[in-house]
């Protein structure tokens, strides 16, 4: 199987890379952006999005139904609007990303609304998938573990026309497992074929297609009294579904996307780059349950019942822009000039049963919910999103030593929102998102760096308890670091200064009559942090990664909530690191181990208000180890995550808390052909 090095943040952007869509040097450029290879998330087992970006300095996981991708960047939820497929934003509801079609993982920190436009202040996650190469090959795997596991992929390669102008490969996925929690789990069937056509030395285009299709039993969050919080009663076990077992949760998630990437070089000095993909998606569930209140006697728990829900939408995005390099006496330019539109159109149907449906915790009883209480009426929803988007950016170097990059981007975002059949205005948003770094050569591998950005994103699409909708975030973005990159690449690493404020914050309402999917303003919050990231490689067969993050992250102005409270569910301290080692000689060359420890420190609950002090949530720290050996065309790995089986909550509330995966183990076999 294909090996890539293990690379951390710093790592010079591939040709086409969509992270900063311009190819520059790493000492020259002035964001963060860390890159995880498919190596390293071969290694450590990955199957989750947020499992891969523990390796991430400054994320950390946010999530309040426990089954989705979730995750924090900076201090601030990214979960929503900030995962990219191929440089372009993948909203296709309620998912899971598949690591196994990833050749690697892309996350910018920080604004990116100068290039992508509306977005997260805190940064973007853009998953590059597996494309054709020149090689013809055929990986296949079995995989068996915990909770039921069985999988199997397949990744095959193969040159079509001898010349090597036309390749092809496809990459498939059968999974099905239980979940740890107990009547849930995923039967997921998931196929990426590509074609790649270079008429030329010059022009380049891929097609990328996706299919998906999920069978899912999920899971729902349970209390914090006797998880997270002593409960008179005893402790509940994180197993303990709150989902009805005789009528368990169902979940139907199928989309598939065509589009391509295409690439022209009409010089050295002019070319120009597109990206397109069309998305149909389904998502449905029925029976979800999730708690509403509890007893006095903190026994048992009321909940609301969610579903039938059905949506279906369809997503278009294109994204072009032309590069040209130049010379203005001494200064050399490398600009970059884009326009990018993107639409979304869905239609929902829902059922909202307030119950409530009450459940004993340590002696349930199942069967008893089978459906909605039928006097409660059904709900229409229906939305179309637009934006349309023009960027600008110039990289200057001045001299051999210094560059600067100045750039922005105009958008026009709109939103148009149909409740239960009635049309509410349509809600247009316009930014202006400036950019301005700059980079200073201490040496041929070191580099200081400074950057300012601001984000904007629009939340007309966003619902509050009452129907309304939300105006845009804003944000403002103060960083500054010093990289080191040697050019053999067994160093690289990154210490960085930042500041992040937004304001008009949405989040999610998790009192206990809102209903899911609902959010709430809470004023202006900042962040301010360090992080340390690196990947060292200082022997043949020894390869280290290290991640520390500091994250101030409060309140700084609100109305509701306290100002200076700690937001929630953001540690303090979080810190990644692992290690592998593969024996280059003698009877037990290629056979390797990894180590790996995340620990995030304590973290409140929720963000504290003149009437509310939250509960904290413990730190925790999680070991995982791995082994692996191959053998001519075979290749063996083991893997274990949470060696100690530490009981861990990520986030939670009084009925909301989301329990931490126990101890879990994967063994996988391999064979290419």
């Amino acid at each position: 199987m294909r090996r890539d090095d293990i690379v951390v943040s710093g790592h010079r952007v591939h040709e086409g890379a969509i992270a900063s869509k311009a190819d520059i040097p790493v000492l020259e450029t002035s964001q963060a952006i860390s890159i995880l290879s498919e190596q390293l998330l071969e290694d450590q087992g990955v199957r989750r999005l947020g499992d891969a970006l523990f390796n991430v300095a400054g994320v950390s996981r946010n999530n309040s139904y426990g089954f989705f991708d979730g995750f924090n960047i900076r201090g601030f939820n990214a979960t929503s609007g900030a995962t990219y497929l191929d440089g372009l934003l993948d909203d296709t509801g309620y998912g899971t990303s598949e690591i196994a079609a990833l050749e690697r993982v892309e996350v910018v920190k920080g604004p990116a609304s100068g290039l992508f436009g509306q977005g997260p202040l805190s940064g973007i996650v853009n998953l590059v998938s597996k494309r054709p190469r020149d090689e013809a090959f055929l990986d296949m795997s079995i995989a068996g573990g915990s909770y039921d596991l069985f999988e199997m992929q397949v990744d095959g390669n193969a040159p079509l026309v001898a010349d090597g102008s036309l390749l092809a490969r496809l990459t498939a996925v059968y999974r099905n497992q239980d979940f740890f929690v107990d009547y849930s789990g995923q039967r997921r069937i998931f196929l990426a074929p590509s074609l790649t056509w270079k008429p030329g030395p010059d022009t380049s285009v891929t097609l990328l297609g996706r299919y998906v299709d999920d069978k899912i039993n999920p899971w729902s969050p349970t209390t914090a009294y006797g998880t997270a919080l002593p409960n008179p009663n005893g402790p509940v076990s994180i197993k303990r579904s709150i989902n009805d077992g005789k009528y368990p949760a169902v979940q139907d998630n199928d989309y598939w996307s065509v589009g391509y990437v295409a690439d022209h070089k009409f010089s050295d000095a002019i070319a120009v780059h597109q990206s397109l993909r069309y998305q149909d998606f389904h998502n449905s569930w029925d029976n979800w349950l999730f708690i509403s209140s509890i007893s006095p006697d903190f026994r048992s728990v009321g909940r609301f019942y969610y579903g039938p829900f059905e949506e279906n939408g369809e997503y278009f995005r294109v994204d072009t822009n032309l590069s040209l390099r130049f010379a203005t006496g001494p200064l050399s330019h490398y600009v970059l000039a884009g326009l990018d539109y993107g639409h979304r159109d869905s239609d929902q149907t829902n059922v909202f049963d307030p119950g409530p449906y009450w459940l004993d915790l340590y002696n349930p009883v199942y069967g008893t919910v089978s459906a909605p209480n039928p006097a409660v009426p059904g709900t229409t929803y229906a939305s179309v999103t637009k934006q349309r988007g023009f960027y600008l950016q110039d990289h200057i170097k001045v001299g051999e030593r210094l560059t600067v990059t100045l750039g922005g981007r105009w958008d026009r975002a709109s939103s148009a929102i149909t409740n239960n059949g009635t049309a509410n205005p349509e809600v247009v948003d316009t930014a202006f998102s400036p950019r301005a770094g700059a980079t200073l050569m201490l040496g041929e591998s070191v580099s200081l760096y400074a950057n300012y950005a601001k984000s904007f994103n629009p939340q007309g699409s966003y619902r509050a308890s009452d129907g309304s909708t939300l105006p845009p975030e804003r944000g403002v973005n103060y960083e500054a670091g010093i990289r080191v990159a040697r050019a053999d690449g067994s160093l690289r690493a990154m210490a960085t200064l930042f500041e992040l404020t937004r304001t008009n914050v949405a989040t999610s309402d998790l009192s206990p009559t809102a209903a899911p999917n609902t959010y709430v303003l809470t004023g202006e919050q900042r962040t301010r942090g360090i992080e340390l990231e690196g990947g060292w490689r200082p022997m043949p067969g020894v390869e280290l990664t290290a991640a520390y993050s500091y994250l101030d992250a409060k309140v700084t102005s609100d109305s509701r909530l306290l100002v200076g409270a700690r937001l929630s569910s953001v540690p303090r301290h979080i810190v990644n690191l692992w290690g592998r080692y593969t024996i280059q000689q003698g009877p037990l060359a290629n056979l390797g181990a990894g180590l790996g420890v995340h620990h995030e420190s304590n973290r409140p609950a929720s963000t504290a208000s003149a009437t509310s002090t939250p509960f904290y949530l413990k730190g925790y720290a999680l070991v995982d180890a791995a082994l692996f050996y191959r053998f001519d065309d075979w290749s063996v790995q083991a893997n274990i995550r949470n060696i100690f089986n530490e009981r861990y909550f990520p986030t939670a509330s009084l009925t909301r808390t989301t329990p931490g995966e126990p101890r879990t183990f994967m063994i996988s076999l391999a064979r290419r052909f």
